[in-house]
């Protein structure tokens, strides 16, 4: 599969954590509520990040969709990373440690309120145990999806037309056999792989 000239994110990882530890997120404003997403990595000699298939619950427009673990934030939530932590065991059983550092806060557009990125990183990609009340199914997904130009396509979105998406071939049974990574989650991966391409110059 082709590939992003000089965005082969997956190649220097290290490189790329580097990057992230250094950066000084842009912080937006406080808006009606506030939650908090977990960009967990495994540092294997193919590096993965976590992303999950929400699980399909009456009212909740999101169902079925990908994402990166997380949720709302908590009063009783340290801080951004806290909650991040929080929600990767609830939904997935897997145990975080300290951030590597903190993407740009995502806000405005369609959003009423904040999403906030932590960077975690893992040793090796340990097993998933997703909790069914709220995620259907988890993945660890190959970074160098993010610069393979065969995955990249355009997700048509009722109401909203085509959207820049990444397509996951998760390997399970049709319907659950392709996984559409577009909207928040897409944008959250792009700032992210904006700043390991910089990594990388």
């Amino acid at each position: 599969m082709g590939t992003e000239s000089g965005a082969d994110i997956a190649v220097n990882l290290d490189a790329v954590l580097s990057r992230v530890a250094e950066h000084r997120p842009h912080i937006e404003p406080p808006g009606e509520w506030h939650a908090a997403t977990a960009l967990v990595l495994a540092a294997e000699p193919d590096p993965k990040f976590i992303i999950i298939r929400r699980a399909t619950r009456t009212g909740d427009m999101w169902s079925g969709h990908a994402a990166l673990p997380g949720g709302r934030t908590d009063p009783t939530d340290q801080d951004v990373a806290a909650t991040a932590r929080r929600e990767t065991f609830e939904e997935v059983g897997v145990e975080i440690g300290d951030p590597v550092g903190r993407l740009d806060d995502i806000g405005g557009r369609m959003l009423k309120g904040v999403v906030s990125t932590a960077v975690f990183v893992l040793d090796e990609a340990v097993p998933l145990t997703p909790d069914p009340a709220e995620v259907a199914a988890a993945h660890w997904v190959p970074l160098s999806l993010l610069s393979d130009r065969a995955a990249s396509v355009r997700y048509p979105v009722r109401l909203l037309g085509p959207w820049p998406a990444w397509e996951f071939r998760t390997g399970d049974l049709p319907p659950f056999d392709s996984l559409m990574i577009w909207g928040l989650t897409h944008r959250i991966l792009t700032t992210f792989r904006e700043l390991a391409v910089r990594a990388e110059d």
